[in-house]
């Protein structure tokens, strides 16, 4: 984690999101012992290296989630200053989901942060507009990736109409049909032991910015500046046997070239 904050820095950027949640076995861990030797180190880092906590991620909401599970998180995104809560939802009931969102919500609030639900195609929250319905219920947000935009047949329109609920766009891009790069996909499962290639794609295949099908250049123009950008491009043929910092620096100045170019079209 804390080589990961590090290289960001010295990447560029000016913020990371930290997964306080891991989703697989190779994310670094994170101390969520406030009171630790490890926490405190990783809020040595963050200060000094000058960036600041956007969001943690991924805390996904299950059937058997309780309060006191986020209340650990909620406390270490406040010391970090975190300002958003990354939420994927993977319970069962949308109505008890949504319930669990409110409370969670209102929690959230308590510590200075925000959730953001980040709809995933192959997740049980796996709809832009169930996800929009919910933050306008319950008072939360809801975050923007170009890979889950695209899985989830999501319309621009429908971010059009709902700016002000998205405060992180999560800059990627992707062939609009899973099948336009389904041999790479299978041929990394197969690596990883992973046969849905919906999670091999978002996990180890994205594209850079601008490379895909994506309406990236269009959802930019759209939410402006007032949304943070960030930027979720692991793909292994990419990075090969790069060190994080090196990648990290590719994917910055990608996007910053990309983003430049975006400005200059308007």
């Amino acid at each position: 984690m804390i080589e990961y904050v590090r290289a960001a820095a010295d990447a560029g950027f000016t913020s990371v999101g930290l997964r306080a949640h891991p989703v697989a076995d190779s994310d670094p861990h994170f101390p969520l012992d406030t009171s630790s030797g490890a926490f405190r180190e990783l809020v040595s880092t963050v200060t000094a290296t000058g960036v600041t906590v956007l969001d943690l991620e991924v805390f996904s909401i299950t059937s058997s989630t309780r309060r006191e599970d986020w209340l650990t998180v909620l406390g270490a995104g406040e010391r970090l200053g975190a300002r958003y809560l990354n939420v994927i939802g993977a319970h069962p009931s949308a109505a008890e989901f949504e319930q669990v969102v409110g409370t969670l919500t209102a929690d959230a609030g308590d510590h200075g942060l925000v959730p953001v639900l980040e709809p995933v195609a192959y997740r049980a929250l796996n709809s832009f507009d169930h996800a929009v319905d919910i933050a306008r219920a319950v008072g939360c947000a809801v975050e923007l990736d170009v890979l889950h935009f695209l899985r989830t047949g999501a319309t621009v329109e429908l971010v059009s109409d709902n700016r002000d609920l998205f405060p992180i766009f999560q800059l990627c891009d992707a062939p609009a049909d899973i099948g336009d790069h389904g041999d790479s996909l299978a041929a990394i499962g197969a690596r990883t032991d992973e046969e849905n290639l919906e999670i091999v794609e978002s996990r180890s295949l994205r594209r850079l910015p601008g490379e895909g099908d994506g309406p990236v250049r269009e959802l930019l123009r759209l939410l402006g500046a007032s949304t943070y950008v960030s930027v979720e491009v692991p793909n292994v043929l990419i990075r090969g046997d790069r060190p994080a910092a090196e990648y990290l620096r590719l994917l910055h100045d990608q996007a910053q070239d990309f983003m430049a170019v975006v400005t200059g079209e308007s």
